[in-house]
C-alpha cells in the first residue's frame, strides 16, 4: 500500500509538471502550435526510435516571425528540413519488417516506400476536430482526437495520456484553427508578415489615425494593363474601359473596379452611367454584363453575368437588353471592317470531328449576333423564377440564341467531392471495381461538363467569332470556371506561368468567387465553441479544387503547351486551404483592397510558386511556346479525363499510382546534412523572437476609402 501511494504520489507530481511545462500563457497561436509540434515530434521520435540527440530537448520548433520574403522562405526551409532528420526512418529495422526490395523483384514494380514520412495538417485546412475513444487489441481504452481535413476528408488520429489533455488541445484547437470571419488575423497568412506590418504604421499628427505604410504586392491582374492587351491594335476598337464608374465597388460590390464595356456607349457620357446602373439593378447581385476577353482582332469576345431578374412574370429591362444589343452590334461591326483577319472556317468534315456531332455548330442562324451559355440545366434555371430571377427571353433580346449547359450546381459538386474522397481515402475500397465506383460519384461527369461547355464556348468565339456570354445563378462559380478554361484555349499568354496567375486574378479574384464562403477559411463545421465561426455547410463546396482538376486534365493531354506543370497544380491546391498566403482569401476585390489589406498584409501565393525551380515544365514534354488557339476536337479532350490521383489519392492507404506524389515531394528537396547548419545560424535569432509571440495579431477593419498604399488600421488592442 506504502508502494502504491509512492508511486501515485510521484505519477501526480509528473503529471503536474507535465502540465506546468505546457501550460499555454495567452492563448496564443505560435504558443499552441509550438505545444502540438514539439508533442508530434516527440512521438515520431518515439516511434521512429530516432536517438534523443537527434531530437534535442531545446531545438526550438517554431521560427519567429519573418521579418521579410527571404526570412518567410528561409524558415520554411528550416522547418522542412527539421520535419526530414526528425522522421527519417532508423535503419536498424527487425529482417521480418524489413522494407528492402528483394533481389528477384523487378524495382519497377516495387511499391515505394518513402524513407522520410511527414504528417502536416494546417490549422485552417482543420474541417472539424472531435474527441475521440479508442481501443487497443489489448482492450485498453484511449482518449484521442480526430482532425478532419478540408482537402479529401484525410484524417489525423491522435491519443492523449489523460482525459484533461485531451479537452486542452480540443480546445485550443478549436479557438486558433476556427478564429471565425472578424478574427481572420490570427491566419497564418497575417502572423507571417505581422511584424513589417506593425513596424510600418505610422501616426497621422493631425487626426490621430494610423495608417500601415507598408507597399503593397503587385498585382498579377492589372485591369488597364490587361484589357489594353487584349484590345491589341484594332483601330478602331469596338471596346473601352469603364474606370471610374466602378472605382468604389459603388456600382457592384463583388466585381473589379475596373471594366469593359462596347465602344458605343462611353463612360463619360451620363446616359451610359444610367444604363450601367439600370443593368446592373436587373441583374442578380448587380453583376451586370461585363467583357472578360477580347481577341484583339475582331469582335469575338467573352462576356460574363449573372441571371437576369426576370421572375414568373417575364420582367422585362430595356437597359439590359440596349446593352446586349450594343454589344452585338459593336462585334458584327469589327468583324465586318476585318474580314481579311478572320480565320478560315473549317470544312463540313471537320467540324463533325472537331464536334463529334453531325448537327453542333455547322448550320448557323445568319441572324445570330450573340451566344447566351447559362451554365445551369433548364430546369434549375426554371426554378429559379420562383425567386424572381430565371434567365433571358430570346424573343426580346434580338439576335441572340439561349443554350443550357447542363452543369451542376455546388451542392452536386460537395456530394461528389465527398463520395470520390471517399473511395480514394478507404482501406476498404474494392479495386476490382474501381473505376465504376469513381464514375458512380459523378465527379469526371462534372468535370467532363464544364470542359464541354469551355470548348464550346471557345468553339464559337474562335470559328464563328461571335461574342458570347457567360452566366449561371450568381456568375462567380461555374462561369468563373467555364471563362478561364476557354480562355485557356482561346489565349496562349494564358498558358504561361504569368498569363495563368493573371488569369486567375480576373476572372477568379477579381470578378468575386467567394473563396471565404466555399472554402470556409478560419471556419470549421460542428464547431463547438461560440468563436468558431459557424459557417454556412451548405454553401462550403470545393469549387476552386474542381477547377484546378479541370485544367490538370488539358495539362495531361498536352503537357508541352503549357510552362507550368502538375506540381505547379499540385502545390496550388495545396495551399487552397492552407491560409499559408493571403492571395486565395476573402470573397471580393474590394474586401482585399478596402477591407483586409491582402496585399500589404500577407504574402503572395505567386511568388512562392514562381520561387520553385520545380513548377516550370520542363524535361521531355518541356514547354514549346505558341500563339495558336488550342482547339482540340471535342471526343479526344472528354474522352481522356480521368481521376487526378496524385491529388485525390495523395493520402490515400492504397498505391493509385504507378509514381505516386507524396506530402514531400510538394517541398523543394534539400539535404538533410543541412540541418544542424540551419538550427545553428537561427537559434540565437529565436528565442529572443518568441518572447514577444503573445503580441495580438491585427485586427480587421472596415475601410471606405479607395485601394492605395495605405490602409487605415485600429491599433491593435489586448482585447483583440
Amino acid at each position: 500500500r506504502q508502494q502504491k501511494t509512492t508511486s501515485e504520489t510521484r505519477q501526480a507530481r509528473q503529471d503536474k509538471t507535465r502540465r506546468e511545462r505546457f501550460k499555454i500563457q495567452d492563448h496564443h497561436p505560435i504558443q499552441i502550435g509550438m505545444l502540438l509540434f514539439n508533442v508530434g515530434i516527440r512521438l515520431a521520435a518515439a516511434i521512429l526510435q530516432v536517438p534523443t540527440d537527434v531530437v534535442g530537448s531545446n531545438i526550438p520548433m517554431v521560427s519567429p516571425l519573418p521579418k521579410s520574403w527571404q526570412e518567410f522562405q528561409r524558415r520554411q526551409e528550416i522547418d522542412e528540413l527539421l520535419l526530414l532528420a526528425l522522421t527519417t526512418n532508423n535503419n536498424n529495422n527487425n529482417s521480418s519488417t524489413s522494407t528492402a526490395m528483394p533481389s528477384d523483384w523487378d524495382e519497377d514494380c516495387w511499391p515505394q516506400m518513402p524513407e522520410a514520412c511527414m504528417l502536416q495538417m494546417p490549422l485552417a485546412s482543420m474541417d472539424r476536430v472531435e474527441k475521440s475513444i479508442y481501443t487497443t487489441s489489448q482492450n485498453t481504452t484511449l482518449m484521442g482526437l480526430v482532425m478532419y481535413g478540408k482537402d479529401n476528408g484525410r484524417q489525423l488520429k491522435f491519443t492523449t495520456p489523460s482525459y484533461a489533455d485531451t479537452l486542452r488541445v480540443h480546445e485550443s484547437i478549436q479557438t486558433y484553427a476556427f478564429p471565425g470571419r472578424r478574427n481572420l488575423g490570427y491566419l497564418f497568412a497575417f502572423e507571417s508578415k505581422r511584424s513589417n506590418v506593425m513596424s510600418s504604421i505610422v501616426v497621422d499628427n493631425s487626426s490621430g489615425k494610423k495608417a500601415i505604410t507598408l507597399p503593397p504586392i503587385p498585382r498579377r491582374f492589372d485591369g488597364v494593363t490587361e484589357f489594353i492587351r487584349q484590345f491589341g491594335n484594332m483601330q478602331p476598337c469596338p471596346w473601352t474601359l469603364y474606370t471610374q464608374i466602378n472605382a468604389t465597388y459603388q456600382l457592384s460590390m463583388s466585381y473589379p473596379s475596373i471594366l469593359a464595356g462596347p465602344s458605343s456607349l462611353p463612360e463619360a457620357s451620363q446616359e451610359t452611367q444610367r444604363v450601367l446602373r439600370q443593368c446592373a439593378a436587373f441583374r442578380s447581385e448587380q453583376r451586370l454584363v461585363a467583357l472578360t476577353w477580347s481577341s484583339g482582332v475582331d469582335g469575338a469576345s467573352l462576356w460574363r453575368a449573372s441571371q437576369p431578374k426576370v421572375g414568373l412574370q417575364g420582367n422585362r429591362n430595356a437597359a439590359d437588353e440596349f446593352y446586349l444589343r450594343h454589344i452585338a452590334e459593336s462585334a458584327a461591326s469589327s468583324n465586318s471592317l476585318r474580314l481579311d483577319a478572320r480565320t478560315h472556317k473549317p470544312s463540313r468534315a471537320y467540324i463533325q470531328k472537331l464536334t463529334g456531332q453531325t448537327d453542333m455548330g455547322i448550320a448557323v442562324d445568319p441572324g445570330t449576333t450573340l451566344k447566351i451559355m447559362d451554365m445551369r440545366p433548364r430546369a434549375s434555371a426554371m426554378a429559379n423564377r420562383t425567386s424572381g430571377y430565371g434567365y433571358e427571353n430570346t424573343s426580346h433580346y434580338v439576335g441572340t440564341t439561349l443554350q443550357f449547359c447542363n452543369i451542376a450546381n455546388i451542392h452536386s459538386v460537395r456530394d461528389a467531392y465527398q463520395k470520390m474522397s471517399a473511395h480514394c481515402m478507404s482501406p476498404t475500397t474494392q479495386d476490382q471495381n474501381w473505376n465504376s465506383l469513381i464514375e458512380d460519384t459523378k465527379w469526371l461527369h462534372h468535370i467532363r461538363q464544364i470542359w464541354a461547355a469551355a470548348w464550346e464556348a471557345a468553339f464559337w468565339i474562335h470559328v464563328h467569332r461571335l461574342p458570347v456570354l457567360l452566366h449561371c445563378s450568381h456568375g462567380w462559380d461555374r462561369t468563373s470556371q467555364v471563362a478561364v478554361l476557354a480562355e485557356l484555349l482561346l489565349d496562349p499568354y494564358y498558358r504561361t506561368t504569368a498569363g495563368f496567375a493573371c488569369l486567375i486574378e480576373k476572372d477568379f479574384l477579381s470578378f468575386g468567387h467567394p473563396f471565404h464562403t466555399r472554402c470556409a477559411h478560419g471556419e470549421g463545421r460542428g464547431g463547438e465553441t461560440p468563436s468558431s465561426g459557424g459557417s454556412d455547410e451548405g454553401q462550403i463546396s470545393p469549387i476552386f479544387m474542381q477547377f484546378l482538376d479541370c485544367v490538370y486534365q488539358l495539362i495531361k493531354l498536352y503537357p508541352e503547351k503549357f510552362e507550368f506543370n502538375e506540381t505547379y497544380l499540385l502545390v496550388l491546391s495545396e495551399h487552397v486551404y492552407s491560409c499559408r498566403f493571403g492571395t486565395l482569401l476573402c470573397d471580393t476585390e474590394r474586401e482585399r483592397e478596402l477591407v483586409a489589406g491582402i496585399r500589404q498584409r500577407t504574402h503572395s501565393v505567386w511568388d512562392y510558386l514562381e520561387s520553385r525551380p520545380d513548377c516550370v515544365n520542363r524535361g521531355v514534354d518541356s514547354y514549346k511556346p505558341s500563339d495558336k488557339v488550342l482547339l482540340m476536337p471535342l471526343p479526344t479532350l472528354l474522352r481522356n479525363i480521368s481521376l487526378w490521383t496524385d491529388r485525390h489519392a495523395m493520402y490515400g492507404p492504397k498505391a493509385t499510382s504507378r509514381f505516386p506524389i507524396s506530402p514531400l515531394d510538394l517541398v523543394p528537396a534539400k539535404g538533410v546534412a543541412a540541418v544542424a547548419a540551419a538550427v545553428d545560424e537561427t537559434t540565437s535569432a529565436v528565442t529572443p523572437a518568441m518572447e514577444d509571440a503573445s503580441t495580438p495579431p491585427p485586427v480587421e477593419t472596415e475601410s471606405s476609402s479607395t485601394p492605395s498604399t495605405t490602409t487605415t488600421t485600429e491599433e491593435p488592442t489586448a482585447e483583440a
